[in-house]
């Protein structure tokens, strides 16, 4: 389960901000890697997540979000300004009964061959209706489903939501979220050319009727249940406010709805019904932990992206990545195991800690980690200023330097706010099968031999 929101800039001539929360299992790791732009040979072929399919010559630099044992990618941003994000939905047909692209594969596949969102838009389409979707996006268990995509560049973005080979495509105008729930209806501006003929010969759809994508391909038990209309409703309300930088979409990500707000509010529940998600036992819940969390400003010329590198933005800091300046520490991959040298494991303890006591463990830090976001989103904003006219290798020395600061920075906070969590005593613990579920994922995650 997962949410992904776009704001158009307000004055003429800004960029458009994006985010996501990817919503997955709790023990899922996730990996931040930035790839290089790369030609390939005649003849090469890219093995996505279940299917090997063509090359193209030259695929774009890119920072994506992976799940550890996937090829494809949650959510990414590439060198030219283009940010793609997917939600699971669910559509009335069977999956493709032969190796077939997931949606995170459509993810990296659009940002690595694409230039501009529309652009993107068109790439997936054809690698929709040539190859189909397919193949569990499950950690833990088989878990088949369609996607639905926002994908924006600096002045432009589209809305795509698929089922199987069919698909809609509905250009954004205006502030937009989308969640597990399909979203467009009859008001949209392509249309696959066999998707009302399905619909027709499965009875889904009368002829005379409006057309409604989501309402004949959809299906309705499993879209109730993951709560998506709730949650990209109440992303809409956030993000229907003015909105100029990065530091509000942060906070949105971090929303835990109105019940959030209460004194005694914790993260239990079996239905996933907020934007920062916390996974519990049950099969609606246990692949709605909020694993990691991306903003973007997408400047076509040096888009600035900010990621907590683990779970639940809530207890997390952003912090800031440049495409041309690479990663700014190297750290091996995640696996299902915890491991103190990958980031990920390194924001999971803290956020282990938290979930013993949200309210009260959380409180100990959240001032301190708020004040600094603020002070690295300030710097930021004057590297950037800088950067702008420099050389390119130039500005790129410029922004490693920025960019492994606050890492440095962030690494400091982090280790200390996870000491002042672990040691802040418990006041209020969550419930028994919220324990459990957390207890079940720590055995399952212990390193081997421990």
């Amino acid at each position: 389960m997962c949410d992904t929101m776009v704001v158009p800039s307000s004055s003429p001539g800004g960029t458009m901000l994006f985010a996501k929360n990817s919503d997955r299992e709790g023990d899922e790791a996730q990996a931040i890697e930035i790839i290089p732009r790369r030609t390939h040979a005649p003849g090469a072929l890219v093995h996505a997540t279940y299917l090997s399919l063509p090359q193209v010559h030259e695929t774009a630099a890119l920072l994506i979000c992976r799940p550890y044992w996937m090829w494809g990618a949650e959510m990414g941003v590439n060198e030219h300004g283009v940010a793609i994000g997917n939600e699971a939905v669910f559509s009335r047909l069977p999956p493709e009964d032969k190796p077939a692209l997931t949606g995170m594969d459509l993810v990296r596949l659009g940002l690595e061959r694409a230039r501009s969102a529309e652009e993107a838009a068109a790439t997936m389409i054809i690698l929709i209706e040539r190859h189909g979707q397919g193949g569990s996006g499950g950690h833990g268990h088989h878990f088949p489903y369609d996607s639905a995509f926002l994908i924006a560049d600096a002045t432009t973005a589209f809305v795509l939501e698929t089922a199987g080979r069919h698909w809609a495509l509905e250009r954004v105008t205006a502030a937009r979220a989308i969640s597990n729930a399909y979203s467009i209806g009859s008001r949209f501006d392509r249309l696959s050319a066999d998707a009302k003929s399905v619909a027709l010969d499965n009875k889904w759809w009368s002829e005379g009727e409006v057309f409604d994508f989501g309402a004949a391909f959809g299906e309705r038990l499993k879209g109730w249940a993951a709560r998506g209309r709730q949650r990209a409703a109440r992303a809409c309300a956030l993000i229907g406010a003015r909105i100029d930088g990065p530091a509000r979409l942060m906070n949105i990500l971090r929303d835990h709805g109105p019940d959030g707000t209460r004194p005694h509010w914790q993260p239990g529940g079996f239905l996933p019904g907020t934007i920062c998600a916390h996974g519990n036992a049950g099969p609606a819940r246990r692949a709605a932990q909020t694993t990691l969390s991306l903003v973007a400003v997408l400047d076509r010329d040096l888009p600035v992206i900010w990621s907590t590198g683990g779970s639940a933005p809530c207890v997390g800091l952003f912090r800031p990545f440049f495409i041309e300046a690479g990663m700014p520490r190297v750290e091996p991959p995640p696996t299902a195991r915890g491991d103190a040298a990958c980031l990920w494991w390194r924001q999971e303890r803290l956020h282990r800690a938290v979930l013993r006591d949200h309210a009260t463990r959380l409180a100990s830090y959240a001032p301190a980690r708020d004040a600094l976001e603020a002070a690295l989103i300030d710097e930021i904003s004057r590297a950037t200023a800088l950067a702008a006219d420099r050389p390119r290798g130039e500005r790129r020395r410029l922004l490693q330097d920025v960019s492994r600061a606050a890492w440095d920075v962030a690494e400091d906070a982090l280790a200390r706010w996870t000491r002042q969590a672990e040691t802040t005593p418990v006041v209020r613990a969550p419930g028994p099968v919220f324990r459990r579920h957390w207890h079940r994922l720590a055995r399952r995650a212990a390193p081997t031999g421990s």
